[in-house]
């Protein structure tokens, strides 16, 4: 009965403050059948059909069915690699980076069958956390800091050639990046970026210029040692964004664990109803009034209809740590641990 009442007061809260007539929605999970054991931290999904993912022991999945088959494989030469970020355009060209000490990043245009290198750093602490385009040209890739400035590389011609970004402000000592699901960088058309650093402090690194310039500000996010702090950022524009996160090896603490911001980044707001316990993926679902955020982490799923400012009970589902929505849809994929990959369905529940 207790947690009967307090679902209700959740719900009821968020509805006042959002002033929604839709009243909430149910999280359905449908697992899929990879047949691959890895720890999945990287996904991208091109459509409904096309779906990439990659992971541990250097591998890489394809799906062209919507999930109902998938290509396994291993880039060949990196099976020690960790892939945990990716990025694809269609079914047959994706780049992946990995976090060995190499930091390589490999580029195929057959759909897997060959992997061309397009990037190798061997500077001593580099380690790729996220990859994430704006379009089909621009794209960034963040590496964790090197001797206290964040490591940021941009590519202006679909992945082929990259180059580091300069004047970077620097961090504090153990303020560093998460490379839990492949989205502590966002970049938006307008060369918009939001960084998102853990550990000692918990800040987003913010450009409107395409990382000319620079602001940082404090999420509000718990921090202070090298399990806390924020995990995943995304802007459904160029102004509203929301950051989740937490303590991973603690994910039931769930005091200050995500926050919004209306203006780009430069301030954040904790939001007033937390998601449940630590989140390590947030991204946007729908459109329009339909439109709604959606964070997972090890332990289960929450969901928002107001930006980010009050958090609703998703589902229990276990052991994913990353998602990524079907462009345009309350429909998506999640990924995690032994190779788990399931399909989201988001449904509206009416009265």
């Amino acid at each position: 009965m207790k947690h009967i009442t307090v679902y209700f007061i959740i719900l009821v809260a968020a509805l006042l403050f959002t002033g929604c007539a839709e009243k909430s929605y149910q999280i359905v999970f449908e697992e899929l059948n990879t047949g691959s054991d890895a720890s999945i931290r990287a996904l991208h999904v091109v459509d409904e059909n096309v779906v990439w993912a990659s992971g541990s022991g250097g591998t890489f999945l394809l799906t062209r069915d919507g999930g109902q088959t998938w290509l396994v494989d291993t880039v060949q030469g990196a099976s020690g690699d960790d892939f945990r970020n990716i990025h694809a355009w269609n079914d047959t060209e994706a780049i992946l980076f990995g976090i060995g000490k190499a930091g390589r990043a490999y580029y195929t245009d057959d759909a897997g069958k060959s992997w061309i290198p397009v990037y190798e750093n061997n500077t001593n602490g580099i380690f790729f956390n996220s990859l994430v385009f704006a379009d089909v040209m621009n794209g960034l890739a963040l590496s964790d800091p090197i001797d206290n400035t964040p490591f940021l590389i941009i590519t202006e011609d679909g992945g082929k050639t990259w180059k580091p970004v300069a004047s970077m402000p620097r961090v504090m000592d153990g303020e560093y990046n998460f490379a839990a699901s492949n989205s502590c960088v966002d970049y938006h058309p307008s060369g918009h970026i939001c960084i998102i650093t853990g550990g000692t402090a918990a800040r987003a690194i913010v450009s409107f210029d395409n990382g000319e310039t620079w602001q940082v500000s404090e999420t509000g996010l718990v921090n202070g040692n090298p399990s806390s702090g924020n995990f995943s950022v995304s802007f459904y524009d160029d102004r509203n964004g929301i950051v989740v996160g937490g303590t991973y090896d603690n994910p039931s603490l769930n005091e200050n664990i995500a926050a919004w911001s209306s203006d780009g980044g430069k301030n954040w707001n904790l939001s007033v109803i937390m998601p449940r316990e630590y989140r390590s993926s947030v991204i946007w679902m729908g459109k329009g009034r339909r439109r709604l955020a959606f964070a997972i982490g090890k332990t289960g799923c929450d969901y928002s209809i107001d930006y980010g400012h009050t958090w609703l009970a998703g589902t229990d589902d276990k052991d994913y740590y990353t998602a990524r929505a079907i462009p345009g849809t309350l429909s998506g994929f999640a990924a995690g641990a032994d190779g788990k990959i399931a399909r989201i369905r988001v449904e509206l529940l009416k009265r």
